[in-house]
């Protein structure tokens, strides 16, 4: 998804949130082996194979996309390959 889609989908997604509820999502860290790799497509965005576009986070992506959807948390997780989990909360204000 492009940085539109995105903020999009993260709006909708705490958009059906009732207050209290959680959401999480995870996301591909740029220390994956696969970042820069693959067709360029836009800024930390590639196509890593043919019709997989990936965008690749960084704490500092990740605060400027879901800062206005409840963020309280960002964990990295090294499993397979790193990544982020990224925990919000819808409050009631």
């Amino acid at each position: 998804m492009d940085s539109q889609e995105r903020i999009k989908l993260i709006q909708d997604c705490y958009d059906q949130l009732k207050v209290n509820g959680y959401m999480f999502f995870t996301a591909i860290s740029k220390k994956a082996d696969s970042y820069k790799k693959g067709r360029y497509i836009d800024k930390d965005r590639y196509e890593v194979f043919e019709g997989v576009k990936l965008f690749f986070y960084d704490e500092h992506a990740i605060e400027s996309e879901f800062k206005h959807v409840g963020l309280f948390e960002i964990e990295e997780i090294d499993e397979s390959q790193p990544f982020f989990l990224i925990k919000c909360k819808k409050s009631n204000h």
